[in-house]
């Protein structure tokens, strides 16, 4: 089970296992098309602000 947590202005947003699966799945296949990725990703952080 992937650990994924989204703060929004620093509240943690409930993620259910769907959710969690999908943007974990997202995330590292955007990533492993991005040229000079490790191929064994062990973490991922992104932040964005608005």
């Amino acid at each position: 089970m992937p650990n994924v947590n989204i703060k929004v202005n620093d509240i943690k947003v409930p993620l259910n296992d769907f959710m969690e699966e999908m943007l974990k799945n997202l995330l590292v296949g955007y990533l492993k098309a991005a040229k000079g990725i490790p191929e064994d990703i062990k973490s991922i952080n992104v932040e964005v602000e608005l």
